[in-house]
């Protein structure tokens, strides 16, 4: 009998899947660029750059959590075609809304929070969806290219949108990004169903029982912890991005150039951390991965040069890139398929509140000057990093492979 291949580039319907979430994503990054620039342009506040991006976190949180159990319940490539619809949709209108000049801070509010919900909606969707087309000898290389094609968004999304909107304007990352979903769209006609779980109970109960098998699973629990805060604390400083390169008299294109160093080091964690098998280190490199991420903040923020904080956010968020990527590998090898999309509605969570974290990182920059409000979150990640460490045996020790759990 021959041995299943563990490229998942094999699979026919995984690499349609891979083409079309590399325009659904790209389309969703673009957004967020281009809405960052306008509400910068429209209000120019750290703390507005905050609301904006709560208004985006919240609703996108709440529906990362019901969006599991509509996972579970109807065919994630339904939901995904639903929600790539209503991207180009929403994308359209406030393109229009833009170009003719009609624009306010609170139609980006409105905006936003609608975004959210359909992002909510199209991420668990996604998360759920993708494990189903692969075997489980797959399954690593499943989770790498998925998390690569999230981190390549962060690298050629803002490059295109800080280039377009800097010779044109705003309106231009809008329809752009509306075309994007428009391709993922399409791309799910071609795909096949996953299949749901027939027997359905109560919305209460499809949600609790997602966080009772997280509480029972120590490992998963405090991997979910850990992401969460994180992102709450560490990923804020991306939303400020426009507020941060006004040191260097930077405009659109240098916010481009920063997402897009952010990119390259994620992208890089993320199949760096998956081209080597840490075995029973897993623990340690998951851990190490956050520390980076952090330390890394600490010198971003007193930079005074603008391709010293290329390289240096390149270096943190190889840090994130390979904590996100290791963190979802041990999560998804070890979940049941029957519950996976309430299970990782709750885990991607994690993605959403890196977002909010903007309310954080922006709230404290306001307060007391974008550098020392940049290093309030790292610093509570190195403690917290060190506590788990200390306190975890389950996680110093975690390896890679559950059947040694």
């Amino acid at each position: 009998m021959p041995l299943k291949s563990t490229n998942a580039f094999s699979n026919k319907f995984f690499r349609i899947y891979f083409i079309g979430t590399f325009f659904g994503q790209n389309a969703y990054r673009l957004g967020v660029v281009t809405q960052m620039i306008l509400i910068w342009k429209l209000a120019g506040t750290e703390l507005s750059l905050g609301i904006g991006a709560a208004s985006l976190a919240l609703p996108m949180i709440a529906f990362n959590l019901f969006g599991g159990i509509l996972a579970d319940r109807y065919e994630s490539r339904i939901l995904l075609l639903v929600v790539s619809s209503l991207g180009i949709i929403s994308f359209t209108c406030v393109s229009f809304l833009d170009f003719f000049d009609y624009i306010e801070f609170w139609h980006i509010i409105i905006f936003s929070i609608f975004s959210g919900i359909v992002s909510g909606i199209d991420q668990v969707s996604r998360f759920a969806y993708f494990p189903s087309l692969v075997s489980k000898e797959s399954m690593k290389s499943a989770v790498t290219f998925n998390n690569a094609n999230f981190s390549m968004s962060s690298i050629i999304a803002p490059a295109i949108g800080g280039f377009v909107i800097s010779l044109f304007d705003t309106y231009i990352g809008f329809m752009i990004a509306s075309i994007g979903w428009g391709i993922m769209a399409v791309s799910t006609f071609f795909l096949p169903n996953r299949g749901v779980d027939s027997y359905q109970r109560s919305i209460l109960f499809e949600l609790t029982t997602g966080f009772k098998f997280i509480y029972s699973k120590k490992i998963i629990l405090i991997l979910n912890i850990l992401l969460f805060t994180n992102m709450l604390m560490n990923f804020g400083w991306i939303t400020i991005l426009p507020s941060y390169v006004q040191r260097f008299d930077g405009g659109a294109k240098e916010v481009g150039y920063l997402f897009s160093s952010c990119g390259v080091g994620a992208i890089a964690g993320v199949l760096l951390s998956s081209r080597f098998s840490f075995g029973k280190y897993y623990g340690y490199a998951i851990l190490s991965s956050a520390l980076l991420f952090s330390s890394m903040l600490f010198f971003i923020s007193f930079s005074e040069n603008l391709y010293l904080s290329m390289a240096l956010a390149s270096l943190a968020h190889f840090g994130n890139g390979s904590l996100f990527n290791s963190s979802f590998y041990a999560v998804q090898i070890r979940l049941p398929e029957l519950i996976r999309g309430r299970v990782m509605g709750i885990f991607i969570i994690t993605g959403s509140v890196g977002i909010m974290g903007g309310l954080w990182t922006g709230f404290w920059s306001s307060l007391t000057g974008i550098r020392y409000g940049m290093i309030i979150g790292p610093t509570v990640i190195i403690i917290l990093v060190i506590f788990i460490y200390i306190t975890q045996k389950n996680i110093r020790n975690l390896h890679e492979n559950p059947e040694f759990d």
